[in-house]
């Protein structure tokens, strides 16, 4: 029923003018107006589009009802009923004291004709209405117009608050009063200067109070205060409200920023620090070129990061090299678990060579989508070169002690054989060190070759390899009592050394028992996320330091016997498997040693 016209469109008029002559005359003359359009009167009132009705006596008294809805359904604009009216029917509007009955005129008429029709009059009082009319549907789009604006304000996010000219609060959002904890009946009429922090400087405010009363906008980062005492962070802007070049207001937009400042000052600092590490890192896409490096990188490559933005390595390093780390990002991408590698790249630019350790990990964006590979590459050159050096000392001394140790047995043997007494006694004993130092001499080199090579895992039964354990070492010692419960299969991610670790455990319990028949059970349980293996022995219990030596992997500086050297190793396996070792008394006596390794799936085990 809401009909808007431009001053270009038509009025469309509805006549319930039940009169003929009447009817006639009116249609004649809205005719020869072109800016009018009369509406087809077959169809009924409460479904036309419509500007304004003219009504007659007769035609008010037949759908007084009708208008009355369509007014009221038009509310709160104007839809202008004009009633002509002759003399003779005046008692349809007429009281006692000659005044218009509230009744007709307020609820269903707004202005009246007398008849007969002076056309003069006719045009004057339907331009008046339609005045109103427009006049009318301007407030009301006006209103609904404010109506959203305010529901918009009420329900945003950021802090909207309004002074006048003066400073002072006339009015706050919910989300002032949310973010800064006061409500609305307490900052009315101050100033936004309760929120002051004491942060910013007068200068800021200066310049602030300077901007807005030139009629400029302002806008800028502030640090205030909420109600409880915290700060917060806000981008701010604030905007005057003019009316003929005067200030009548200004209007502020706060949005809270405060997470986004502490999570910029973050990757601030974090990206401080990648760019100062020694070794180079890089954030790659899923096609391989480089989004993100640092100058370490650089430095390698010879190039400016303006120059390997959108690049890949085959810019920079031979070929084999870029194709091995082009299968690695693969590796990463496909099964999206992070791969270590290590790669000995030619730097064409630089001229630079080096050895790297390199971690290599997917990366997600802010969706959780996977967008590509990170990598940090450790520089091990010098630490390559001083572990090449230790193992050609350790070739070299582990070779001429057991060469001189292998002489010194034999003799001893010899004169075993040949002896009595207390002399074949003392060469007895001489037998038994040097088999001592060479089994030192071979847990040192394990020791050696598992600190020399960058970790590796694979999947390991480790059911299985108990078994295995026990059926050996058994065979070795038939005087012990070794049992196994297990399950009939327990994957893990470990070392391929792990096997040592268990067969040191069970023979360390063994030759440090009390008993004739020295009591040893390994037990191997499957957890979600790991494999444990407990051993567990009967014997006095496990010194403190040997206790130390498990847990800790504290070096000691007089290893005082060959286990103290095997433990060791034991402690590094499990490290390199990313493991933990406990250590408890067993009950009643007797200890109690449990290894935690990554539980592994089934596929490609060994054993």
């Amino acid at each position: 029923m809401e009909h808007i016209t431009s001053p270009d469109d038509p009025v469309r008029i509805y006549p319930l003018v039940a009169d003929s002559g009447n009817q006639r005359v009116l249609g004649e003359w809205l005719a020869d107006h072109g800016t009018f359009v009369v509406v087809d009167d077959d169809r009924p009132i409460t479904e036309a589009d419509i500007d304004l009705c003219i009504v007659d006596g007769e035609g008010l008294r037949r759908h007084r009802d009708d208008l009355e809805s369509v007014k009221a359904e038009a509310r709160p604009t104007l839809l202008p009923v004009l009633l002509l009216l002759s003399e003779r029917e005046s008692e349809i509007i007429a009281t006692d004291r000659g005044e218009i009955a509230d009744n007709v005129l307020m609820s269903t008429v707004d202005e009246v004709v007398s008849l007969p029709m002076r056309q003069a009059e006719l045009e004057w009082r339907i331009g008046a209405l339609l005045r109103l009319r427009s006049q009318s549907l301007e407030l009301d789009a006006k209103t609904k117009e404010l109506r959203r604006f305010r529901e918009a304000v009420e329900a945003s996010g950021h802090a909207i608050f309004i002074t006048d000219p003066n400073g002072r609060l006339t009015y706050v959002n919910p989300a002032f009063e949310s973010i800064t904890g006061y409500d609305a009946a307490e900052v009315l009429g101050e100033t936004p200067a309760l929120l002051s922090s004491g942060e910013m400087s007068e200068r800021y405010y200066e310049r602030l109070w300077r901007t807005i009363a030139a009629g400029e906008t302002w806008e800028a980062e502030i640090v205030d205060r909420r109600k409880d005492g915290t700060l917060y962070t806000a981008y701010q802007t604030i905007a005057p409200i003019t009316d003929d070049d005067e200030v009548r207001a200004f209007v502020a937009v706060q949005t809270d920023i405060t997470e986004r400042k502490e999570l910029r000052d973050r990757l601030k600092r974090h990206r401080d620090i990648v760019q100062r590490l020694e070794d180079p890192i890089m954030l790659q896409d899923e096609e391989g070129r480089f989004e993100l490096v640092n100058e370490a990188l650089c430095e390698f490559a010879g190039l400016p990061a303006s120059e390997l933005a959108g690049r890949d390595e085959y810019l920079f390093m031979d070929d084999a090299a870029a194709e091995t780390i082009e299968d690695r990002k693969a590796e990463a991408l496909e099964a999206e678990e992070p791969v270590r590698y290590s790669i000995s790249p030619e730097f064409e630019q630089s001229g630079k060579e080096a050895v790297f350790h390199t971690s290599r990990y997917p990366y997600y964006d802010e969706t959780d989508e996977l967008a590509g590979t990170f990598a940090i590459c450790r520089d091990v050159t010098d630490l390559e070169e001083r572990t090449r050096q230790l193992r050609v000392l350790d070739n070299i001394l582990r070779h001429n002690l057991r060469n001189d140790l292998t002489v010194i047995r034999g003799l001893a043997d010899r004169i075993r054989t040949e002896s009595s007494g207390e002399t074949a006694a003392t060469a007895d004993r001489i037998v038994s060190y040097t088999d001592d130092l060479m089994t030192t001499g071979e847990k040192s080199r394990s020791i050696t070759e598992l600190l020399g090579e960058e970790p590796d895992t694979r999947p390991i039964d480790i059911a299985s390899l108990a078994r295995s354990v026990a059926e050996g070492i058994s065979a070795e010692r038939p005087a012990a009592l070794i049992d196994v419960d297990a399950p009939e299969r327990a994957t893990a991610d470990t070392t391929f050394k792990f096997r040592e670790a268990i067969e040191e455990l069970v023979k360390n319990a063994i030759d440090h028992s009390d008993r004739d028949a020295p009591s040893v059970e390994i037990r191997v349980r499957v957890t979600d996320d790991t494999v444990e293996v407990r051993v567990v022995d009967d014997g006095p219990g496990i010194p403190a330091m040997d206790r130390d030596v498990l847990v800790t992997g504290r070096a000691i500086d007089d290893l005082y016997h060959g286990s103290g050297l095997g433990l060791w190793l034991v402690y590094w396996i499990v490290e390199r498997s990313d493991g933990s070792i406990g250590v408890v008394d067993a009950d009643p006596r007797g200890t109690e040693i449990e290894i935690r390794v990554p539980r592994a799936r089934d596929d490609g085990v060994d054993e």
